[in-house]
């Protein structure tokens, strides 16, 4: 039993997979002094004299960022991905509402619907939303995870068209531009353009709207080098891949509301006929700051994504001034 006990341990701490150490100093930036919102306040950054981060308010003024923002620049940056979204979750429940739109309103269960207004069915979030759905949800995500990049990318746009604008629970359409699947633009700074929306997803992880936290729900893009192709979801998707968005999307048939879903998705989107893998890839990661640590089910999600062949890791923002 100790031996066992000693290998479960072994295991799990083995799950979040890689672990990326990076310097606040490096990245360009500085910590924000203090102003006295007590143990739970979130730590903020700003560009030192150097201009690592490079953002600019309306003003001119350095903006401040948090963890994750400066994790999404560096990425960007420096990794040659494409675009980077701080989502926590919201792209894949987006996905989850596009792709599986037919199976989570299939009428011929009986009892999960009430009224004609409903935004999902009853049991959605419960045990029995896999489990009286399971042939029909695994035929879905069977053929999903079968497509190849491209055809993925396709499949997730065409989805888009056909349910744009319907109330499907976790699906916020303000995120993007009409029914093109493609993520709202607004101006950007300092060799990033940021790509937001104007409202929060329904049914998505709590206290997580844009705001004084900065950066939440915002896609960045390297400014000036991206293509319109690779921003929007049917790309982000396509960069996924299908077999590890197959896996993610059936976790969430088992638990919908499960928490500990990566904080950022950075994707490349490019020429396929460049005849490189590595055009088209996606990279799942989760930021922790100085004092924090992962949760058992941050690790479980990393550990399920990396299982299904994608990418997933940890990256440590460190700031040695403290």
């Amino acid at each position: 039993l100790p031996r066992l006990v000693e290998r479960l341990r072994a295991d799990e701490a083995a799950a979040s997979g890689p672990v990326r150490q990076l310097s606040v100093a490096a990245l360009g930036a500085v910590p924000l002094a203090s102003r006295g919102g007590g143990g739970g306040a979130r730590r903020r950054y700003i560009g030192d004299d150097r201009g690592g981060t490079g953002d600019r308010d309306d003003a001119g003024v350095s903006a401040a960022v948090c963890v994750e923002e400066l994790a999404a620049k560096h990425y960007l940056q420096r990794e040659g991905f494409d675009c980077g979204l701080h989502c926590e979750g919201a792209l894949l429940r987006d996905l989850f509402g596009v792709l599986l739109f037919d199976e989570l309103f299939d009428s011929s269960v009986e009892g999960v619907f009430a009224s004609a207004y409903q935004d999902a069915p009853l049991d959605l979030g419960t045990e029995a939303f896999y489990v009286c759905r399971r042939a029909r949800l695994e035929r879905r995500l069977s053929s999903l995870a079968a497509l190849a990049p491209e055809a993925l990318a396709e499949e997730v746009l065409a989805r888009f068209r056909s349910v744009h604008g319907r109330r499907v629970r976790g699906v916020n359409w303000e995120r993007y531009d009409g029914p093109s699947g493609g993520f709202r633009r607004e101006a950007g700074a300092g060799g990033v353009s940021e790509i937001g929306e104007a409202g929060e997803e329904a049914g998505g992880e709590g206290g997580d709207e844009a705001g004084p936290d900065g950066g939440r729900r915002v896609l960045w893009t390297r400014d000036g080098e991206v293509g319109v192709d690779a921003c929007n979801l049917g790309a982000a998707a396509g960069a996924i891949g299908g077999a590890a968005l197959a896996a993610a999307l059936r976790q969430l048939c088992l638990d919908y509301n499960a928490a500990g879903l990566p904080d950022l998705l950075v994707w490349r989107w490019g020429d396929a006929s460049a005849g490189a893998r590595e055009v088209r890839c996606a990279r799942f990661v989760e930021v922790k700051s100085e004092r924090d640590a992962l949760s058992r089910r941050q690790r479980v999600w990393l550990s399920i994504l990396r299982s299904a062949g994608a990418e997933a890791e940890v990256c440590h923002i460190r700031d040695e001034s403290t």
